[in-house]
């Protein structure tokens, strides 16, 4: 059998499933595994009944570039960017940022489920928001704001929408 070459996002898709997966299935009592890593949906997956979950599998960020920054693809968040821009903030040309997760955070969050709620993955299917913030964020305080943003009777993923925290120790049902 050929090793499989992942690439990284898939490598992150992977990981956040195999998380997703141990939390998911004690909770649901199933015994569900990685089948396959594909496109849309990102991971398929089999329990021993030979039923589907189809995993569409997405990251939150804090602002846009967190992730490339993470990933070390982006300086955005390296201290020469940060003292660049706390000198603009003090020659008042910017103003000063700074993550609030009532408000920046749930925006980037309700965004992009939004445009993951537009397309159709099939039957059987559950998005997993895998959480890449530095910030511990108490999720169980902002879900309730994000439910009330989203049209959940639009939801075309049968089995969820879950978010699993940053070090994959907890699951937080959305929709």
């Amino acid at each position: 059998m050929g090793v499989m070459h992942m690439s990284e996002k898939q490598a992150i898709e992977k990981a956040t499933a195999e998380g997703f997966l141990v939390l998911y299935n004690q909770l649901q009592k199933s015994d569900f595994r990685i089948v396959e890593i594909s496109d849309a949906p990102d991971v398929r997956c089999k329990d021993s009944l030979d039923k589907t979950l189809n995993l569409e599998i997405t990251t939150t960020e804090d602002r846009p570039g967190d992730i490339q920054a993470a990933l070390g693809r982006s300086n955005i968040r390296s201290a020469e960017a940060l003292r660049a821009h706390l000198e603009r903030v003090a020659r008042g040309e910017e103003k000063l940022q700074f993550s609030s997760l009532s408000d920046e955070v749930s925006d980037q969050l309700v965004g992009r489920l939004q445009s993951k709620m537009m397309n159709d993955y099939g039957s059987n299917a559950a998005l997993v928001v895998r959480d890449t913030s530095g910030v511990d964020w108490d999720w169980d305080d902002v879900i309730p704001t994000i439910r009330s943003r989203l049209d959940l009777t639009k939801n075309p993923f049968s089995l969820g929408i879950w978010m699993l925290s940053r070090a994959k120790d907890r699951l937080f049902q959305i929709g």
